[in-house]
């Protein structure tokens, strides 16, 4: 597909230095997702932001892929200069096939200490969980690019810093010749077909049963999300559409 980059963004590979501008747009980002705001219920703490930030950079073991994390700039006008990060993405790349005993682990629930403090460790653990399952369920130990997580500032959104981020990750993955797997938000799911994704599945996790959660007027749910391959979304629960987009030659 032909892409119409804002010649303004640019794209780079994060520093150890962007982590706390990686950590404000992840929480202002998602601060509209419904699920963000259950694992959060009053808002990320000084604590949680902290954990979140010093995570980033931490190495992985080599089963858990090569983990890559970009930055998107908002150059000022006219220039080529210093920008403002206003969006990022987070990528785990697996150049190679993982025997089942590198893949298919038992994921260990995170502890608070480890989320920080008001960080609703079992909303966290049910979701986020659930989704790592359903990556490995989908993947298994196939090569791929996997975007793990994409969030722009929402003072900064409509200007193209994710389209320029999802262009540089396919960008990779057809240079590759790898498929792409991501667990799209309600919000993410059209951007993301329209670089090529198509849903295989879905995560529609019983948020009312679970926890309580009453829709609250205006939030979205996934309601629109996949409808054409899972159907309609069940009452009460959120809607995350589990996608891929094949390697290029296939």
């Amino acid at each position: 597909m032909t892409v119409d980059l804002n010649p303004r963004i640019r794209v780079r590979e994060a520093v150890p230095a962007d982590a706390e501008a990686i950590t404000n747009i992840m929480m202002d980002g998602f601060s509209v997702d419904a699920m963000h705001q259950l694992i959060y219920p009053n808002d990320p703490s000084d604590d949680s932001r902290r954990k979140f930030a010093s995570g980033i950079f931490t190495p992985i073991p080599p089963n858990q892929g090569e983990k890559l994390i970009m930055v998107a700039e908002l150059l000022p006008e006219g220039s080529d200069g210093p920008g403002e990060i206003v969006a990022f993405s987070d990528w785990r790349l697996f150049r190679n096939p993982r025997a089942e005993e590198e893949w298919n682990i038992k994921e260990e629930p995170k502890t608070q200490e480890q989320l920080g403090e008001g960080c609703d460790v079992n909303v966290f653990n049910e979701f986020i969980g659930g989704l790592h399952r359903k990556r490995r369920e989908h993947m298994k130990g196939d090569p791929g690019l996997v975007l793990g997580t994409l969030a722009c500032q929402t003072s900064h959104q409509r200007l193209g810093a994710g389209k320029a981020l999802l262009h540089w990750g396919t960008t990779l993955a057809d240079k590759l010749n790898l498929p792409l797997f991501l667990e799209s938000s309600p919000f993410g799911y059209n951007l993301y077909r329209r670089f090529g994704f198509e849903p295989i599945d879905v995560f529609d996790i019983p948020v009312y049963n679970l926890f309580g959660a009453v829709k609250r007027q205006g939030q979205n749910w996934g309601e629109n999300s996949a409808v054409e391959f899972a159907g309609p979304l069940a009452k009460g629960c959120f809607r995350t559409a589990i996608m891929r987009r094949p390697a290029k030659s296939a």
